[in-house]
């Protein structure tokens, strides 16, 4: 795993964590803000660069980063930010620092995709995630925005994501069919960490009503977390919010945090 790191070391700490087959980059037009009060760590998942090895577990992962932090005497993190995928390993991470004696003050999980599907839902994801990568290794960036799947993904949005796509579709060209598999299986065999009432009640959940994380795993996050906040938008595709309003979620991140 390869750790990003940006601002001032001495600042509140913000561990930013991307969703699939994303590298940290695509979270630049977060974090290129958040620097000024924050010192931000956005790791690079395994699989995620030329030359590392393939991505692992959700568990794993987040022990690596658990790992790093610690070595670098972190003890406390103003809040843990995951986007899709990442809020998963984000909810794995907070259980793994809260058992190491690291204080998580909050967490924000942006269109977190946590259930458990069946063998045959999940290779029917496996199916449409090798699909996707394949079609950004023959495409253009132009070209795979405005095909189906992607635009479906975004709510006919591609566009407005396109910070986020073009660092994807680099990765697309290198990434083993290894981290594809594990990847959908972090995605969809999420076990729910038990976390207690203290830290669910300093977590925000965030979707948009139409998205398919909304439709599919709300329920059952509110009842693994049922002190959590939850905010819900309408009108948005999965994390397009962030983008779109990137004003208004930047605001929403630093109220969190406590910093005006």
């Amino acid at each position: 795993m390869r750790f990003n790191t940006f601002g001032n070391k001495t600042a509140p700490v913000i561990v930013m964590l991307t969703g699939s087959f994303c590298p940290a980059r695509s979270m630049e037009y977060l974090y290129s803000e958040l620097k000024r009060d924050f010192y931000i760590i956005a790791p690079d998942y395994n699989g995620h660069y030329k030359e590392s090895k393939s991505f692992t577990t959700r568990q794993k992962e987040a022990a690596e980063i658990a790992e790093y932090l610690v070595r670098e005497k972190i003890k406390s993190v103003r809040l843990i930010y995951g986007q899709s995928m990442g809020a998963e390993i984000s909810i794995e991470l907070i259980s793994q620092l809260i058992k190491k004696g690291v204080t998580v003050e909050n967490a924000l999980l942006d269109g977190a995709p946590c259930i458990k599907l069946s063998k045959a839902y999940k290779a029917l994801m496996l199916f449409k995630f090798r699909s996707m990568i394949k079609m950004f290794k023959n495409k253009s960036v132009d070209e795979a925005m405005n095909t189906g799947i992607i635009r479906a993904f975004y709510k006919n949005d591609s566009e407005t994501m396109r910070s986020m796509i073009e660092p994807l579709a680099e990765i697309a060209a290198f990434i083993s069919d290894e981290s594809i598999r594990n990847e959908v299986e972090c995605c969809y065999t999420f076990d729910f960490p038990s976390l207690d009432e203290k830290m669910q009640k300093n977590m925000y959940f965030f979707y948009d009503r139409d998205e398919k994380a909304c439709r599919t795993c709300l329920k059952g996050v509110k009842k693994a977390y049922p002190h959590a906040e939850y905010i819900i938008k309408t009108g948005y595709g999965h994390l397009t919010y962030s983008q779109k309003c990137k004003d208004k979620y930047l605001g929403l991140i630093k109220k969190i945090c406590k910093v005006k």
